[in-house]
């Protein structure tokens, strides 16, 4: 094998492929990234089983094969190289990457034996913008469940379909949904996608209005953008009839300011998270949230203005569960729909039906 390439480019899908390498593995070979070169192309892949990643570059190919390198390892040399070409040539049973006036030689392992690159059945696909499918990811993959006891819910449910993408995940405390329209045509599909891999998902794609291709089959779901493949494994089983938790009706609702709420929840939080229940308690009365939070060390109190419509209400929540909605929301106003004090209380826009969260309270004797 015998190649040139341009480092700062080779060094960008390295960085990109090592995020399906597992760091340790009882198999050698998978701690290493598949570097294949042909037809002046030079293709990088990596896995851990799950999540696959492959990423193609041009390069200037002198002999063509294929080995594998130690990831990190490939990793770490090339961020010291300079910015500049870099040649690459095996030589016995090693790789030879001179960069300016640096020579840096590697030991290699043959590819054979390296899992094949997975790919589901390309019929069946929608295409979509890239950091529209980020932000999806990002609103809602925090509600996914660290809990292996029900391993379908650390897992975001994606539906494809109906001219709509919907994301879903819930951990039986929280439930976030959020929808985008979609151009393209779909047979109706919904597959659960591992969080893991989603969250490497988001890393990697641009937030821009490049196009990813999204394509689902019952094993696996391959994302596709620019010179990145991604392809990851579904989880299996039946995912949570999460429409059955929904309702519409309300007794009392308010529309407020979302950074006021935010900050103030910001600040209450702080107390709230001396004790070992992490609560802020709302009391909403007329135009005005009072939200107080207490511990051994202290209490706080905030108050902000609110729109009402319906009854006033005393609710307590886990303040981490509260933020993690606000951070995520880009809206500068939002709508709470609550019951009473013990039913989930519904977040979502003041127009539209983008997002919709729903945090469960918790059941206290608290009086503000």
């Amino acid at each position: 094998m015998r190649l040139i390439c341009e480092k700062n480019e080779l060094q960008k899908s390295v960085t990109i492929v090592t995020k399906a390498i597992a760091s340790k593995s009882t198999v050698n070979l998978l701690e290493g990234i598949l570097i294949k070169v042909a037809d002046n192309m030079m293709t990088l892949y990596g896995s851990d089983g799950t999540l696959s990643i492959k990423c193609t570059n041009e390069a200037t190919v002198m002999e063509q094969g294929e080995i594998v390198l130690p990831a990190r390892l490939f990793s770490e040399v090339l961020t010291k190289f300079d910015d500049c070409e870099v040649s690459m040539y095996t030589e016995g049973n090693n790789l030879v990457m001179e960069c300016g006036h640096s020579c840096t030689t590697l030991c290699y392992m043959d590819a054979e034996g390296y899992p094949a690159f997975p790919k589901c059945n390309q019929t069946n696909s929608v295409t979509m913008y890239s950091k529209l499918f980020v932000s999806m990811i990002d609103q809602t993959v925090f509600s996914t469940s660290i809990n292996e006891d029900k391993p379908i819910l650390t897992g975001i449910l994606l539906e494809l379909g109906e001219g709509v993408a919907r994301m879903v995940a819930l951990d039986g405390y929280r439930l976030a949904i959020r929808k985008e329209n979609l151009q393209s045509e779909i047979k109706y599909t919904e597959v659960v996608i591992p969080s893991k891999s989603m969250r490497e998902i988001a890393r990697i794609m641009p937030e821009d209005e490049r196009t990813i291709k999204i394509f689902a089959s019952d094993s696996m779901v391959n994302i596709i953008c620019d010179n990145i493949d991604i392809a990851t494994r579904v989880l299996q089983g039946d995912y949570v009839k999460y429409k059955n938790i929904l309702t519409t009706e309300y007794t009392t609702r308010f529309i407020v300011d979302k950074q006021n709420l935010q900050n103030s929840l910001e600040r209450a939080s702080i107390l709230a998270r001396q004790s070992k229940t992490n609560l802020v308690h709302f009391k909403i009365d007329g135009d005005v949230l009072t939200i107080t939070s207490d511990s051994e060390v202290g209490r706080a109190h905030e108050e902000v203005g609110i729109k009402l419509t319906g009854k006033n209400l005393s609710i307590s929540f886990n303040s981490k569960y509260l933020l993690d909605v606000l951070r995520e929301v880009e809206d500068e106003e939002i709508v709470f729909d609550l019951n009473t004090s013990i039913s989930p209380c519904v977040v979502h826009p003041l127009q539209g039906d983008s997002y919709l969260y729903l945090v469960l309270p918790v059941k206290t004797n608290h009086i503000n």
